[in-house]
């Protein structure tokens, strides 16, 4: 078995002596292609990290924007709690000041009663004494 598969393989010899420099090409046109395509693919990452780099010099101006941003809402908030209890408190002294008005108006409709009572008593003691 051995000799005969010898024999076939000594008969294909001289065709695969032919296919070996179509197989060399193809290699090493492989190779170069392969090269050509990792050359490319340097480039292409060398423009992503300048792309790359870019952007992180973008974002950074947007942080330290958004962090002045933040910085302003925060005092916008700080503002409006106080503005909040200001009103909170005003109103309250408002509420304070109604009740005094309404005691005042008590007062002088007490008074104003009093007075035309005393006077009713006055005519009458003068008109009564005639």
């Amino acid at each position: 078995m051995w000799p005969k598969l010898f024999a076939q393989l000594f008969e294909l010899l001289p065709h695969v002596t032919r296919l070996v420099p179509i197989a060399d090409r193809y290699f090493s046109s492989k190779t170069a292609s392969e090269k050509a395509n990792e050359a490319a693919l340097a480039a292409m990452a060398e423009g992503v990290r300048g792309d790359l780099g870019q952007v992180t010099k973008a974002h950074a101006g947007l942080y330290r924007q958004i962090q002045e941003v933040s910085a302003q809402i925060a005092e916008v908030g700080e503002d409006a709690k106080r503005t909040r209890l200001s009103i909170d408190q005003q109103g309250h002294r408002l509420e304070s000041l109604e009740l005094q008005v309404i005691a005042l108006g008590h007062w002088v409709k007490a008074g104003t009663v009093l007075v035309l009572v005393l006077l009713g008593v006055v005519i009458y003691l003068v008109t009564r004494a005639h």
